[in-house]
């Protein structure tokens, strides 16, 4: 048996998600248009053949203010750092090699013995925001920053998730990182570590990052707050909180339609996901600025790490 982890991590948006659930076969992180959707690291399990991968899904790596939520994404991502079989850095071929320093910065802490995948992701994309010459710059640039850094376990590759360019080649070359060791996850049809109330909760955050404005997402979290799986169907009750008033009426909209189109889509993703009918419940509360208060994230179970790392 052998079994390890892989970190995935990178700037917001540069396809870290797309690629987990693109191996898996399923979605395991949710996926919009906007940057630094992911919050927390997710799990995603692949057992096969006698070998276990379990990828951790981090949120993009950028640069945060201290006691928030984005100092928490960020340290996610770091903890994710700590230990893995290997490492992939995925790299969006649109970004520059300034706007990849914090990244850089954070794998500085992590050992070089690691075996690390730069991959450029979303090639071959058409129409995508890049071209081949600044891709090519901007991949050598950042090979060359690695290698600076003592990374000498270091491997390049282009992929696109979408079209599976890339991805078989990359899973094979990962399962030669992993070190023999029984599985972390006996069973073998597991997919993730989360319960399953983790995925109806991301499912309705997902219809809020596409029913809402720009903006408006990063000030939502959601919350279950009754789950009755013994009730036919089995009944769901959410709670979509906000930092202030204002947005409270934005989520609702006129006549509350906006809350009924959010729930419709919602249920539609959960009953896809469970593979059977649910009620679905939402209601909107103001927990105020919680997207900065330490015992609001805390309550939301968004825990900050300490000056000597550690979460409280």
């Amino acid at each position: 048996m052998k079994s390890g982890f892989i970190a995935i991590i990178g700037r917001p948006n540069a396809g870290k998600s797309t690629l987990l659930n693109a191996l898996l076969g399923t979605q395991v992180s949710i996926v919009t248009p906007k940057a630094q959707t992911t919050r927390e690291r997710v799990l995603g399990i692949l057992t096969e053949a006698g070998e276990q991968i379990i990828f951790i899904d981090t949120p993009g790596i950028h640069k945060a203010r201290a006691g928030g939520i984005n100092e928490f994404m960020v340290s996610e991502a770091s903890e994710a750092l700590e230990d893995p079989s290997a490492i992939w850095y995925l790299v969006d071929p649109s970004s520059r090699l300034d706007h990849e320093g914090e990244v850089l910065r954070l794998l500085e802490r992590s050992d070089r013995a690691t075996p690390i995948f730069m991959l450029m992701s979303k090639w071959d994309l058409k129409g995508y925001r890049y071209s081949l010459e600044q891709a090519e710059k901007l991949e050598g640039e950042v090979k060359a920053a690695l290698l600076a850094m003592g990374f000498t376990k270091l491997e390049t590759a282009r992929i696109s998730s979408e079209k599976g360019k890339g991805t078989d080649e990359l899973l094979a070359k990962a399962k030669a990182c992993l070190p023999e060791h029984p599985f972390y996850y006996p069973d073998e049809e597991q997919l993730s570590d989360r319960p399953t109330k983790f995925f109806v909760a991301e499912k309705v955050r997902e219809q809020l990052f596409h029913q809402l404005g720009d903006e408006l997402p990063y000030s939502c979290a959601v919350e279950i707050e009754k789950f009755n799986e013994t009730a036919k169907p089995p009944r769901i009750e959410a709670v979509i909180h906000v930092e202030r008033d204002s947005q409270k009426g934005m989520v609702i909209g006129k006549g509350g339609q906006k809350i009924k189109e959010i729930g419709t889509q919602a249920r539609a993703a959960v009953e896809e996901f469970l593979g059977h009918p649910v009620f679905l419940g939402l209601k909107v509360n103001v927990l105020k600025d919680w997207t900065r208060d330490a015992e609001n994230l805390k309550k939301l179970g968004y825990l900050l790490p300490d000056r000597k790392g550690a979460r409280k």
